[in-house]
């Protein structure tokens, strides 16, 4: 099956204040925190890609990067077709620091908070410079 090509959205906070912006490319999706135009939290959600072997990260060239081994877990390669309406985020404010919990499919899959650089995903193996592990 054919992966979705360019599923993005942006949900917004209840303050109003932020927004977590979804971003699936068709090659890897990544979901950003922002403050207005500024991104405050980022964060590597899966890969659509073969995983590479080797870090993508040296080569500015290929932004937004994959994810790779072994930072990502194999279950990380999402191939399933979906919409934006299969997303949906949670907002929780914590000493006034906003934090959004994404969920795909209804199934937390990434937790990203203010300062957050990387966030946590669930299809992360081990913390890495995309993604902190989801446990």
């Amino acid at each position: 099956m054919k992966p979705n090509v360019d599923i993005m959205g942006d949900f917004i906070s209840p303050c109003g204040q932020f927004r977590l912006t979804f971003d699936d490319d068709g090659r890897v999706a990544y979901a950003y925190l922002k403050r207005g135009n500024d991104v405050v939290g980022d964060v590597w959600v899966y890969n659509r890609c073969v995983t590479p072997d080797a870090p993508e990260w040296t080569d500015r060239s290929k932004l937004p990067f994959a994810n790779c081994e072994p930072f990502a877990k194999p279950e990380g390669n999402l191939l399933v077709p979906f919409t934006l309406d299969d997303v949906s985020v949670d907002w929780h404010y914590s000493e006034n620091r906003p934090m959004a919990r994404l969920y795909l499919f209804a199934e937390l899959t990434a937790v990203i908070a203010l300062g957050d650089k990387p966030g946590f995903s669930r299809f992360a193996a081990k913390d890495g410079p995309l993604a902190r592990a989801l446990v």
